[in-house]
């Protein structure tokens, strides 16, 4: 009796496929509550900076503070 070769991988050009039996199941990351509050602050104050309501006195201030630091700390010139 013969046996039968496995089937051979198809050809790609350059592409990774698998060739694997099984297909491993996504893992679910669990974000905490803390983390989504702090994000939609933070969009709901951007928003209404943008709209021309101030939250905290001198808010375009705060932001062109914070992201001019930041250019600074990722060594970026800016002036």
């Amino acid at each position: 009796m013969a046996t039968l070769a496995p089937p051979e991988p198809p050809v790609t050009s350059g592409a990774v496929t698998s060739t694997a039996p099984f297909a491993i199941p996504p893992v679910a990351i669990r974000i905490p509550m803390l983390a989504w509050i702090a994000v939609a602050v933070a969009l709901l104050w951007i928003a209404y900076a943008f709209a021309g309501v101030h939250i905290l006195p001198n808010t375009w201030n705060h932001f062109h503070e914070f992201f001019h630091d930041g250019r600074h700390f990722l060594g970026i010139p800016c002036h």
